[in-house]
């Protein structure tokens, strides 16, 4: 006889993993199935040559909730972040722009470039420091329905009041966040082309809008989450062995839970029966029963792909098919003989901008165009790169004396008009690397391997679809209560006994956990109300 189980989660992902970890607590017999040889899902560390092992999806750790840490004992199981360095903005007229955790320092660097703007960074930070905190208990909440229709509704509506009463002298500097575009923000306060695009670019991060379009202003607020008041492994750091290290002992912790885990277990549906899901079908053709099911893949692939469509009411697969979930990324991964130097910076051994995070930086004018090209179906030249190197922190992700550099590479739509990505990845990989190399001279001649994932690379090999890390659009009309779409943003969906887990839900992407620990508190309450009727 088959077992049953109280609960199965698709996809072994970080989410998937918090939440399989929080029911097993709970006494829930649960299930993780995972179709890669290994958990991670997109928070993952790979070998893409021989010696040399990068983290292919998330690279940076910066916004894991403080209750996932403690309650999982990361630290006690040997978790270490190291602090990333200060980030080094390189802009295409030659300029350099320092920002770290000094602010003495980001002052003075800034005064380089405007005098005026120098005194204004001081206020702007402090500024966006007080919004998140006003905000981000938030993370860890089930957002409201404002069509009230349960009394949850009205006592999560009631917490969200609460917030807007102490946060009563930001909630007009809230309302812009939520409505404007980062660059009518920046423009407010600052004068220089160079501070602005150092502070706004984060805005066309996986998606095609650009910095002037309304609503991304909310990134800056969002990308400050990270920024725990007591500072250490909270903030953006690099995984000691890299991510992959983490969603491992965050398996470990479930697996002590109670938890079973299952790889290259891919599954193929979702099986319901009166309305209601009854376990899952394996590409193997095998059935695994249980009593709920929850899906840590992205919404898309779970309503479109996992489930049968007469499963579900017409407006909301509309509402599926409606969600924006287009990846716009390039991922490459270098093998280095040695470390490359930048430009009229030090050379020699391994400098501050090496142990940052690096940008390669266009102006908000180029980076709107850049975005419309995107969105017309384009994979743009000379646009946005980010550029790290993970082993000044951790040299045994490579061989002795060698290095990593990972690159991430916006404007680079998954949907291309005339173009097929299996075709151009190499030469757009190519075109990179000479962008780069006018600020890292001779990094070609460096490279002994490399490995390229176009968008179309991250749907097939990481189950994203569309290439999407964080699993859909972070925009205003994406999140909380629209998340993913509206009228089912409470981690439940329109089939009695199946959840969603993953970054598709409240709060949205990043490594925060809160997805998972969300949906499994939901999922235990609906436990409890079944156990009691």
């Amino acid at each position: 006889m088959s077992t049953h189980y109280d609960a199965i989660i698709v996809g072994g992902g970080h989410n998937g993993l918090v939440a399989a970890f929080y029911l097993s607590r709970a006494g829930l017999k649960t299930l993780v199935l995972e179709r890669r040889p290994f958990v991670g899902g997109a928070c993952n560390t790979e070998e893409f040559a021989p010696g040399y092992r990068a983290s292919t999806g998330a690279y940076v750790l910066s916004m894991l909730r403080e209750a996932i840490w403690r309650d999982m004992a990361l630290e006690r199981r040997g978790i270490f972040v190291d602090p990333a360095g200060p980030t080094l903005n390189l802009y295409p007229d030659g300029a350099s722009y320092y920002l770290g955790d000094d602010m003495a320092e980001n002052v003075a660097n800034t005064k380089y470039f405007s005098e005026h703007d120098a005194r204004a960074l001081p206020k702007f930070e402090e500024d966006l420091a007080e919004m998140v905190q006003q905000v981000l208990p938030v993370f860890d909440w089930t957002a409201p329905d404002p069509r009230v229709k349960s009394l949850d509704d009205l006592r999560g509506l009631a917490k969200l009041g609460v917030v807007g009463l102490r946060a009563r002298k930001q909630l007009d500097q809230l309302a812009r966040l939520f409505t404007s575009s980062a660059h009518g923000i920046l423009a407010e306060r600052f004068d220089s082309e160079h501070v602005m695009a150092a502070l706004g670019w984060h805005a066309i991060n996986d998606s095609v809008a650009g910095p002037s379009t309304p609503g991304t202003a909310f990134v800056l607020l969002h990308d400050h989450a990270s920024e725990e008041s007591d500072g250490g492994v909270r903030q953006w750091g690099f995984v000691r062995g890299g991510m992959g290290v983490l969603t491992e002992t965050m398996a470990d912790a479930a697996r002590e839970a109670g938890a079973e885990i299952r790889c290259d277990a891919a599954v193929q549906g979702i099986v319901t029966r009166g309305a209601r899901a009854t376990g899952v079908r394996l590409t193997s053709g095998d059935e695994i029963s249980a009593t709920r099911v929850l899906s840590n893949a992205d919404p898309k692939h779970t309503f479109l792909t996992l489930v049968e469509r007469s499963d579900l009411p017409d407006d909301f697969v509309r509402q599926v098919e409606s969600y924006r979930c287009m990846g716009t990324s390039i991922k490459i991964n270098l093998a280095l003989s040695q470390l490359p130097y930048v430009t009229g910076h030090p050379a020699g051994g391994v400098q501050p901008y090496h142990r940052g995070i690096m940008e390669v930086n266009p102006f908000t004018a180029e980076m709107d165009l850049h975005q419309a090209q995107a969105q017309y179906g384009l994979a743009v030249r000379d646009s946005h790169v980010e550029i790290v190197f993970p082993t000044v922190h951790d040299p045994s992700l490579a061989p002795a004396g060698k290095h990593i550099a990972t690159i991430d590479v916006n404007s680079q739509p998954f949907h291309l008009r005339e173009q097929a990505w299996d075709d151009i990845k190499e030469t757009r990989a190519d075109e990179v690397i000479a962008q780069l190399e006018t600020y890292f001279p001779g990094l070609s001649g460096l490279i002994e391997h490399r490995q390229v994932l176009s968008p179309l690379d991250m749907e097939r090999v990481m189950g994203l679809t569309g290439g999407h890390a964080l699993h859909g659009d972070m925009s205003p009309d994406q999140l909380l209560f629209m998340r993913p779409v509206r009228g089912w943003a409470k981690y439940r969906t329109p089939i009695d006994g199946l959840y969603l887990c993953g970054a598709g839900t409240h709060p949205g992407g990043g490594v925060t956990g809160a997805n998972g620990r969300n949906a499994a508190r939901e999922v235990l309450r609906d436990a409890r109300s079944r156990r009691r009727r």
